[in-house]
């Protein structure tokens, strides 16, 4: 069975991963700052976007089904957001040098599969 998506879950797997290293040490916004979407597309497992002054994750339905995708895919969105607040995001290369350093450490210390992350 898939795992029914809430905006509500998005927040919890958010606010569980911002307790825990390295996201603990980033200063995040809190969940309630975030809007949380669940969406129905299959062209990505999720987006972040700043937009009007609120950062926004959306999360697929389609492709997020699992408890492990769902924190791997909130973890890759959670970076994305860390480097926007810290204005170190260039948005015509999100996966750039500076993505994927972060993204080697929230891997190894998660055990998220750094390939597909």
């Amino acid at each position: 069975m898939t795992l029914p998506l809430t905006p509500e879950m998005l927040a919890a797997s958010y606010d569980y991963l911002a307790s825990t290293n390295p996201f603990d040490k980033w200063n995040l916004p809190i969940s309630e700052e975030i809007k949380f979407r669940v969406y129905k597309r299959g062209d990505r497992y999720a987006h972040y976007h700043f937009k009007n002054g609120k950062h926004q994750i959306s999360v697929s339905s389609i492709l997020v089904g699992s408890h492990v995708t769902l924190l791997s895919t909130m973890a890759h969105e959670m970076l994305h957001l860390h480097m926007k607040a810290n204005a170190c995001l260039d948005m015509r290369c999100p996966h750039g040098s500076g993505f994927n350093k972060l993204a080697d450490r929230v891997c190894k210390i998660h055990g998220f599969d750094r390939l597909i992350f």
